[in-house]
């Protein structure tokens, strides 16, 4: 008899497009800039989206100059990849859409992403965000238009939404048939409510029964939450029979979390491809990604930016602790570049 082995690594498609596999990095804001986005590629994301923008801004200043930073692609070496937008006016999108598409800086985007997901209360209290979870009607609106606008380019639309408002309102697989009802081709959801935020335990069975809820609509789902290694990302894909596996905080300073993803998922088993990084791997990485910000955004602050990036890229290195407070503080390439030297050289 011979036993078929499960094949958890495949392509992702949504609609048309075709992601070559199924790991992404997810949308966060500070984090998922396109150096980023380049670099996790590079280690093993098939697809990246955008941190969030809002379609209001567009439409405000009508251009996209003024979240450029934000907007800012690289389809050449970033792999597949979404703009995020986010809001709560229909027409906004209507128009913030053409906006981006009509770019030529912006128009190889593969997918416009709506988020229906950011718990903070900055983006909640406009009535965007999470919000929409508790506002079906408003986010079936919303999505609608944001169809209409794309269709003509050729660009699918996916939501990005959570489990529910809170643990009484987990509302997550009938929003999800609202969305592919108002013409969604594929949706992620992050397995906690808003009023989790990010505290406490990803509900993967909220996955399962979304995942359950679309069956048969063709359309694929992206399990987020919790997922920070290759036996996590495993038993999510096992346990929910959600489609994809989209990376959130655990991938902060750490893009090598997405070869071990690929390699455990490759192989079916959890204990492949584990990998930690020496210092000089560490530290190259760093420096790259700094680079990538300080050409962006200029020195100042580029070097300021990338500071909660490098202490994530420290946390719970050995000997570290002194180098990251210094760190905090520096405000020029060579300053870090002297303190990533120090870290090197630490005796492991």
């Amino acid at each position: 008899m011979i036993l078929l082995m499960k094949k958890y690594l495949h392509p992702f498609q949504i609609g048309d497009l075709v992601i070559p596999e199924n790991i992404a990095l997810a949308p966060m804001a500070g984090t998922s800039t396109c150096i980023y986005r380049t670099i996790a590629h590079e280690h093993g994301a098939a697809f990246g989206v955008t941190e969030l923008v809002s379609a209001r801004g567009i439409r405000f200043k009508q251009s996209v100059e003024i979240s450029m930073r934000y907007l800012r692609i690289d389809p050449d070496h970033e792999g597949k990849t979404g703009i995020q937008l986010f809001g709560a006016d229909p027409e906004d999108f209507s128009y913030a859409i053409p906006c981006i598409l009509e770019d030529p800086r912006l128009s190889r985007v593969d997918v416009i992403d709506l988020n229906m997901g950011c718990p903070v209360s900055k983006v909640v209290k406009t009535g965007a965000g999470s919000s929409l979870m508790i506002d079906p009607r408003l986010a079936a609106s919303i999505i609608e238009a944001s169809v209409r606008a794309a269709e003509p380019y050729g660009k699918p639309v996916t939501v990005k939404f959570r489990s529910g408002w809170d643990e009484e309102d987990i509302n997550a697989p009938e929003f999800a048939k609202m969305c592919i009802d108002s013409g969604a081709k594929a949706l992620a959801i992050h397995a906690r409510t808003q009023k989790q935020m990010y505290r406490g335990t990803a509900d993967w069975e909220v996955i399962r029964k979304t995942k359950e809820a679309i069956a048969g609509t063709g359309v694929p789902l992206w399990g987020n939450g919790d997922v920070t290694d290759g036996a996590s990302a495993l038993a999510m894909l096992e346990t929910t029979g959600c489609d994809g596996v989209m990376v959130g905080r655990a991938a902060q300073g750490n893009p090598w979390v997405f070869t071990e993803i690929r390699e455990a998922l490759q192989a079916g088993d959890p204990g492949a491809g584990r990998i930690v990084p020496d210092r000089k791997t560490r530290a190259d990485v760093i420096r790259r990604h700094l680079r990538g910000l300080c050409d962006e955004l200029g020195e100042k602050t580029g070097v300021k930016e990338m500071r909660s990036q490098i202490a994530c890229y420290l946390k719970g290195q050995r000997g570290s602790a002194d180098i990251k407070n210094r760190l905090m503080t520096a405000g020029t390439i060579e300053e870090v570049e002297c303190l990533l030297q120090e870290y090197e050289s630490i005796d492991d």
